[in-house]
């Protein structure tokens, strides 16, 4: 085993070479004694064994009070999960053409059972409509791309997960650390064991597959049942949804997008699928030969173009509320996907 002071110094050195911030490591901070001793040799090869998490559990304890037993015992049951950072690098939602990403959401049998769900759940989706201004198909329809209405929430280990992307994941490595840090606190409050909740490969929970940020600031007890379960409660998993769209600025009653005929693509090339906001007025894109072929808001608009067949490409004039649902995954793919399977569901009271 390398000793600690050794792997300490090498630590540092890679830590100046990136730019990074070196950790203050005072006499009193927690962790100083474990980087003069040999960490146990059970931990060799697991996360607890690994000095930058040391430093992680160190600031959970020191801001959050957390228990640094219960912390390095966590830690010292996982390892690396590869298939994590091969997901993550290979996601659907940027390599898979359009026409092929949507058929697995966007069919007969998803609609159909989109409107069974709104069926059951017609009450707490008038609620939530009324109370959120987001039209109940939507909502149906982002829990049945999520996780099939609740039939597939992820099998993971989310604390395996999470940890995975956090230390070993650079390129999101900011990102997943700190929902590793609400993850854990929400073990915390939730009275959750660590290790034990199921999510998706990436660490998304539940029917509605937030993350444990989202879970902590935006998903509600909507049933009043004294606690929030978003794996199997359909009314929380309801006003959560209505919830976080509402918190991103969705506008209740405007439109999603329509379509619209290019005149000449190199034209506006450089804007097709640029940005996350509506940010060109209708008459801009008419002068550039973008024209919407059904009624339009005169609103500004995002131009989205998507692969619909091997050799064709359509486009649309997205508004807000399009945009909105790429605050929930920030692929186009994704968010067209959604509203073209809520178009399917339709509205639940016909159903």
């Amino acid at each position: 085993m390398i000793k600690q002071a050794t792997l300490f110094f090498l630590v540092l050195g890679l830590a100046a070479c990136s730019g990074i911030d070196q950790p203050s490591l005072s006499a009193d901070s927690g962790v100083s004694d474990t980087l003069l001793e040999d960490m146990p040799k059970e931990w060799a090869d697991s996360y607890a064994g690994n000095l930058e998490v040391q430093l992680f559990i160190d600031r959970l304890v020191q801001e959050h009070n957390y228990d640094r037993k219960r912390l390095e015992l966590a830690f010292s049951h996982i390892k690396v999960r590869p298939k994590v950072i091969e997901k993550s690098d290979n996601q659907p939602e940027v390599i898979t053409p359009y026409y092929e990403y949507k058929t697995r959401f966007v069919n007969e049998e998803r609609a159909k059972l989109g409107r069974q769900f709104a069926k059951r759940n017609a009450e707490w989706l008038h609620k939530a409509e009324l109370e959120f201004g987001v039209e109940s198909r939507v909502i149906v329809a982002l829990i049945g791309v999520e996780t099939y209405y609740g039939r597939i929430t992820g099998s993971k280990d989310v604390f395996t997960s999470l940890t995975t992307l956090a230390f070993d994941y650079p390129r999101r490595k900011d990102y997943f650390q700190s929902e590793l840090e609400a993850y854990l606190l929400l073990v915390r409050k939730e009275g959750w064991n660590i290790g034990k909740t199921k999510g998706s490969y990436s660490g998304a929970m539940g029917m509605v597959q937030f993350m444990p940020s989202n879970y902590q600031k935006l998903a509600i007890d909507y049933d009043n049942s004294g606690h929030i379960d978003l794996w199997g409660s359909d009314a929380d998993a309801i006003g959560s949804v209505a919830n976080y769209l509402r918190h991103h600025g969705w506008k209740a009653g405007e439109p999603w997008f329509v379509m619209a005929h290019v005149e000449d693509r190199d034209k506006v090339a450089d804007d097709i699928n640029r940005g996350r906001k509506p940010n060109v007025d209708m008459t801009v894109w008419s002068s550039l030969g973008v024209l919407p072929t059904q009624p339009f808001l005169l609103q500004k608009t995002g131009l989205i173009g998507l692969r619909t067949g091997p050799e064709t490409i359509s486009y649309w004039l997205a508004y807000e509320n399009f945009f909105t649902i790429m605050d929930y995954n920030p692929s186009r793919r994704y968010a067209m996907s959604v509203l073209e399977l809520a178009e399917s569901i339709g509205s639940y009271e016909n159903n």
